[in-house]
């Protein structure tokens, strides 16, 4: 089984006057490591396409080595050790790169269509130019690769935002997680205060495009169409939201770990708000199960795990970085949904219930899954979170 130190966390705070978490939930997250083991076995065992493959990174590192992820005390510079697992990821991602820069492609007989889903292992991918001194070269040409093909060659909206697909111009909540963060991790480890910026104005933009007002609060709607200027799913996706959340958390904390956070302090204050929104009206909306429903509004209700365990890893992480702002009511809902998770967890280790990632027919996510690497990922994510939240 994976051995999981508790150790203290040094993380730089957005606010201040943070809570310690009780030694009881120590002794429970001791007591579920297996189940931790078992969710990232299943994923790991998965096919993986190229958004899952970065999501599958990102989770991987946040698990095994928690201080080269953005919320580790030193995320940008190595200490000596060397992120095995995650690199392993990354290897794949580098490997399978079109030739037009986007990661994790070369896979089956097409590419995935999408502008920025490669981008979700491209800070996983740049982690090897400076823990990987071997390999320097080759990890740091593939991610100028994909960065470049961020900002150059991937089409715009009308207003500037990089396109989610590749053949048109939309937006997809998901992609707040898929390219942004790398954009922003890429301007950390170079110290580019200008890419920085460019991931805060990508999130910005896109939750000018697709926020709506709910029946629990302001979310965001899943897919709209900047060609054609209508929705292609205007329903408020429990998952589209927690990718949302979670891109939005990346941007804001890589933001906050260089020498430039003391000029985006607003910057960093508007991702944090924009977060608190969207755990505000999904929390909002907990079943009586205690999971988020799979869509409030445009979809079915039924319960989803996976964007309840995304979300959930949400609150643990802000709830020690911005305790001011979230109090301990967003990690008593947290738990009650790590409870339900976990008591719902098959002997595959996988995660139920869940929505079929790759729907049919499109745009629909109504169909229930059996198998997602996404769905794994969230739950690794939640055990990460809740163990820093603990150790803080």
């Amino acid at each position: 089984m994976l051995q999981i130190r508790l150790t203290a966390s040094v993380w730089p705070l957005l606010c201040l006057g943070a809570y310690a978490a009780s030694s009881s939930e120590a002794s429970l997250y001791q007591s579920k490591l297996r189940v931790a083991d078992n969710i990232q076995s299943a994923m790991l065992a998965s096919i993986r396409t190229s958004w899952e493959q970065g999501t599958a990174a990102g989770a991987t590192l946040e698990f095994d080595d928690p201080e080269y992820s953005v919320f580790g005390p030193s995320p940008f510079v190595c200490d000596g050790k060397f992120p095995l697992s995650t690199l392993q990821l990354a290897y794949s991602a580098a490997v399978r790169q079109s030739s037009d820069g986007r990661l994790s492609q070369e896979i089956g007989d097409a590419l995935d269509g999408a502008a920025l889903d490669g981008a979700s292992a491209g800070s996983a991918v740049l982690l090897g130019s400076f823990t990987d001194a071997s390999r320097r070269d080759y990890w740091l040409n593939a991610a100028n690769a994909q960065l470049n093909f961020l900002l150059n060659v991937a089409p715009r909206t009308s207003t500037g935002a990089i396109s989610h697909r590749i053949d048109s111009r939309q937006y997809w909540a998901d992609g707040v997680y898929m390219g942004f963060p790398f954009i922003a991790y890429f301007g950390a480890v170079t110290n580019n205060a200008t890419l920085l910026q460019i991931a805060y104005d990508q999130c910005r933009l896109y939750r000018d495009a697709l926020i709506l007002d709910g029946p629990t609060g302001k979310l965001w709607g899943h897919i709209y169409s900047d060609d054609t200027k209508a929705w292609i799913d205007q329903g408020i996706w429990g998952t589209g939201n927690a990718w949302a959340a979670l891109g939005m958390l990346r941007v804001a904390v890589t933001i906050q770990k260089t020498e430039h956070s003391s000029t985006m302090v607003s910057q960093i204050s508007n991702l944090t708000s924009w977060i608190k929104e969207i755990l505000d009206g999904e929390f909002a909306a907990l079943r009586s199960d205690n999971l988020v429903p799979n869509y409030i509004i445009g979809g079915s209700s039924t319960p989803d795990a996976a964007s309840s365990a995304a979300l959930a890893s949400v609150a643990y992480r802000v709830a020690y970085l911005c305790p001011q702002q979230f109090g301990k009511n967003y990690t008593d809902v947290a738990a009650k949904i790590r409870d339900a998770i976990v008591d719902n967890i098959t002997n595959l280790g996988t995660l139920q219930p869940i929505v079929d990632s790759l729907p049919d027919p499109f745009p629909y996510w109504n169909k229930t899954g059996l198998l997602s690497t996404e769905s794994q990922a969230f739950g690794l994510m939640m055990f990460s979170a809740w163990r820093d939240w603990i150790a803080a």
